[in-house]
């Protein structure tokens, strides 16, 4: 399918939401354990001019995520109920919420994505490969983990192979930083990638095979014709939104990942180590203290006078409740910012948020990341950052991730054939 025109009829998703609901409080350069001693709940600005709340406990972090009496959506004082523009995503209040997620929840269940697991690793071993016949610098993040991902999120949705360069290229004008993103970049951005969706739907019913394969766009076509529980806008938001949130996030931590091998020598650790089940504690490490470069939670709004702690937190007020601050609370993870794949209490980490608004994709996450590992452990390569991770410039995008813009390594031979 070759990138869509632009139209103007037939379009069946919105145009993007005001990324200003979708904004943190600035979280960068935040000393959490002098919050948590001093001012657990505490009042701060936001990059915009306003005020929230700031939750820096793990236990209150979670409260405020998991409980109902918090909204996703703006909360009207008087009227009690939210005031957010229509919303066709997951990221909504029940039952609304219960509904849609009940609908592709079963694609990304943790039995479901086990079936991408050969796809995965063969795609990995293709990237490693390619990068082994480079005379010269590689970008990890260009070269690796962007295009692994993209090309299982893709898979799982249903984006047929010839398209996965031009949807990555599309989802990547739509993911620029929040200076621009209400420019006309991401707003061509998302209307292309609106228009492509829109034509992949169309061309997906006239298959007579297309409702019968096993990925999401298929599924929820299912379910539209079967029983009526999805429209059109939905549908068409859905596959958008999904590739979009979840590709990145994931690619940026392959790219975590990427230097703690290489940074702090764990490549070489675990080509040596013969524990069982090491790789995996070093996944979930890179997944706890990567917490608050990618994948923070939403804003969330007090739908009633709530009190946390000493603090009465009023109806309508904003709260933020990070997962960085959660996954380096000392009271649950010992010495938080250092790496250490063996600590106790690994499997309590947020990385993936909690409740009810979890990360749908954390599984296959999950899997990819892990994949990703035993790829580079086992290729037979060694790598050479060429650039301090702390010398690395880093974006803001219209989704509120951070992300490397590059990673520059250089491959070579691995001493002892990378045993």
């Amino acid at each position: 399918m070759t990138a869509p025109e632009p139209s103007q009829a037939g379009v069946t998703s919105r145009e993007p939401p005001p990324v200003e609901r979708f904004r943190p409080a600035d979280l960068d350069e935040r000393d959490w354990s002098r919050l948590r001693a001093t001012c657990p709940v505490s009042r701060v600005d936001t990059p915009e001019g306003g005020e929230v709340w700031l939750v820096s406990r793990y236990a209150d972090i979670r409260t405020v995520l998991a409980s109902r009496q918090f909204s996703v959506s703006p909360i009207d004082p008087d009227r009690g109920t939210g005031t957010a523009e229509a919303n066709e995503s997951i990221f909504q209040d029940p039952p609304e919420h219960t509904r849609l997620r009940g609908l592709v929840a079963g694609p990304f269940a943790v039995g479901y994505v086990g079936r991408y697991q050969d796809t995965i690793r063969a795609k990995a071993d293709l990237l490693l490969d390619r990068i082994r016949e480079v005379d010269g610098p590689v970008d990890v993040m260009e070269d690796f983990s962007k295009p692994l991902t993209m090309n299982v999120i893709s898979e799982v949705v249903g984006v047929p192979e010839p398209d996965r360069a031009l949807f990555q290229r599309l989802s990547d004008q739509l993911l620029v930083p929040l200076s621009e993103a209400q420019g006309v970049v991401a707003l061509e951005g998302w209307r292309q990638l609106n228009d492509y969706v829109r034509d992949l739907i169309a061309q997906r019913r006239r298959d007579p095979q297309g409702r019968d394969r096993p990925d999401l766009l298929a599924h929820m076509i299912r379910a539209q014709e079967e029983d009526g529980t999805v429209d059109d806008v939905e549908l068409a938001t859905m596959v958008l939104g999904l590739p979009v949130a979840g590709y990145v996030s994931t690619a940026n931590a392959i790219a975590v990942a990427m230097r703690y091998l290489l940074e702090f020598g764990w490549l070489a650790r675990l080509r040596g180590e013969r524990e069982a089940g090491l790789r995996k504690q070093f996944v979930e490490e890179v997944l706890r203290i990567q917490s608050g470069d990618n994948g923070e939670s939403m804003p969330r709004f007090a739908a009633e006078d709530v009190r946390i702690g000493d603090v009465l937190i009023s109806k309508g007020d904003t709260v933020v409740a990070p997962l960085v601050a959660a996954n380096r609370d000392a009271d649950i993870f010992s010495d938080p910012e250092v790496f250490d794949p063996h600590r106790p209490n690994l499997g309590r980490h947020v990385a993936f948020g909690f409740g009810i608004h979890r990360c749908l994709g954390a599984n296959l996450a999950r899997l990819e990341l892990r994949i990703a590992v035993d790829a580079l452990v086992e290729c037979g390569m060694d790598f050479v950052m060429l650039e301090a991770w702390k010398a690395v410039p880093w974006k803001v995008n219209m989704l509120g991730d951070r992300f490397p813009e590059r990673m520059p390594v250089r491959a070579l031979p691995a001493a002892n054939g990378g045993e």
